[in-house]
């Protein structure tokens, strides 16, 4: 079991150089603007636990805004690199394009089951998108069918 995180705009700092940081923190004091980065971060968040979910033996926290901690870096660069769109001053560095490109990457192996993640503390026993939602067979006996098993049909 592992605690999860909510991606908070603070966590993207770590990964901004000084022009990125100022135009993010212009774009902040701008609260009344539609798509704030609050609103981005809650729909990388939303991607990222669909490719979860996209493995049915994955399981999701309970709270809908959390995401497993080792993939917070991928979180950002994915807000990142959507919120440079609407900014002229947050022009992303190859390294940064780079490295959003691995975060969808990565996600897509995750959802393939090639990537395990951490089980979160409140863990929900279905997925956001009902993908965990299965079954399997366990047991089954081999029946033949002849002439003279289906003799009275």
């Amino acid at each position: 079991m592992a605690t999860w995180i909510t991606i908070q705009i603070s966590d993207l700092y770590d990964y901004l150089c000084s022009t990125q940081l100022n135009a993010l923190k212009t774009l902040e004091m701008a609260s009344d603007q539609a798509n704030s980065i609050d609103e981005i971060i809650g729909d990388i968040t939303a991607r990222i636990r669909a490719e979860i979910s996209g493995n049915r033996h994955n399981l999701l926290s309970s709270d809908r805004t959390k995401i497993p901690h080792d993939l917070r870096s991928f979180a950002c660069y994915l807000i990142l690199e959507s919120a440079q769109t609407r900014l002229p001053g947050l022009k992303l560095t190859a390294d940064q394009i780079r490295l959003a490109t691995d975060a969808k990457d990565y996600l897509k192996r995750i959802a393939k089951g090639e990537v395990p993640i951490s089980v979160p503390d409140d863990a929900m026993a279905t997925g956001d998108f009902g993908s965990n939602v299965g079954c399997q067979v366990v047991h089954h006996r081999t029946r033949h069918a002849s002439e003279k098993s289906l003799g009275g049909f």
